[in-house]
C-alpha cells in the first residue's frame, strides 16, 4: 500500500494543501503539517495536493 509522506526539508509553508485536503493532512502540536494515520487514501485527493503544492514536498511511499 502507498501513504503519502511529507518531506519536511522541502516544505514552504504554503498551507495550499490543508485548503485542498484537510482530513488527509493537520497541523501537529509545534506547527508542521503531517499525514493523518488512516487506513487508506484517495488517490486523486492526494494526487490533487501534490500537483499544487509549492514546495512539492508531498509525496507517494511504500508502507
Amino acid at each position: 500500500m502507498k501513504i503519502p509522506v511529507i518531506d519536511l526539508g522541502e516544505r514552504v509553508d504554503c498551507r495550499a494543501c490543508l485548503d485542498l485536503c484537510l482530513p488527509v493532512l493537520r497541523r501537529n502540536d509545534i506547527g508542521y503539517i503531517e499525514v493523518v494515520e488512516l487506513s487508506g487514501y484517495l488517490k486523486e485527493e492526494i494526487e490533487e495536493i501534490m500537483k499544487n503544492c509549492l514546495g512539492g514536498c508531498v509525496t507517494w511511499e511504500e508502507a
